[in-house]
């Protein structure tokens, strides 16, 4: 093979498929490679899982990386309450635990994420923050304070979808494929109960690189 035919460079292709449940789909501006001697386009099914995300996104006038915020959210962890997070550092342990077990399984560039900062509290997402003030401000979410002590900092963020969001949440669910679903509802059950202490010490044991940085109880 000469150098020409091993040449590939970056294109775009409209791809007709079909969903998780069988339903056809027609996508539009699918990233993929091209090769410059033959023409032959190639696709992986990770960029196009993440098209699918993005496209999914878009359509219903959120960002990509909203899908997983409602899902986290919609998500019913065992006998506990769906549609909420009681806790900002629930959301934030949550979501970056979503992010490595996807990854551990090569799904990692296949989900819509958000960039995480290794903050003295724990690895944080970048977004957040202004994620969730744009979500309430289209009605998806609320926001309020919880008070749990007498101290300054004795009090923590709470997340909740409102009805409009439970609705777009659920039709969301629907859409997305088991293996995601499964990956967010298992790690919400495993993080949902844990006190700032002892998912400090989880973190630390299962991301000893956050060792370092991760040295202030994130109770917010």
């Amino acid at each position: 093979m000469n150098k020409m035919e091993s040449r590939w460079i970056p294109t775009k292709t409209d791809l007709d498929t079909v969903d998780w449940r069988g339903n056809p789909i027609h996508l539009r501006d699918v990233p993929a490679i091209k090769n410059v001697k033959t023409g032959k386009i190639r696709l992986y099914p990770a960029q196009v899982s993440l098209f699918e995300k993005e496209n999914l996104a878009k359509q219903n006038g959120l960002e990509p990386r909203d899908i997983v915020t409602l899902l986290t959210l919609y998500a019913k962890p065992g006998t506990f309450k769906e549609g909420y997070l009681h806790t900002r550092y629930h959301m934030n342990k949550t979501l970056f635990y979503i992010w490595k077990e996807l990854e551990s399984i090569g799904l990692g560039d296949a989900f819509p994420r958000d960039e995480f900062e290794a903050a003295h509290r724990g690895p944080v997402p970048r977004n957040l923050e202004p994620d969730l003030e744009r979500l309430k401000a289209n009605g998806l979410v609320l926001l309020s304070m919880q008070r749990w002590g007498t101290g300054p900092k004795d009090q923590s963020k709470v997340t909740e979808l409102t009805p409009e969001g439970m609705v777009l949440a659920k039709e969301i669910w629907k859409k997305v494929e088991e293996p995601f679903k499964k990956k967010i509802l298992l790690i919400k059950e495993r993080i949902f109960p844990l006190d700032p202490k002892t998912l400090r010490e989880r973190v630390h044991r299962d991301y000893p690189e956050y060792r370092k940085t991760y040295t202030e109880l994130d109770t917010e």
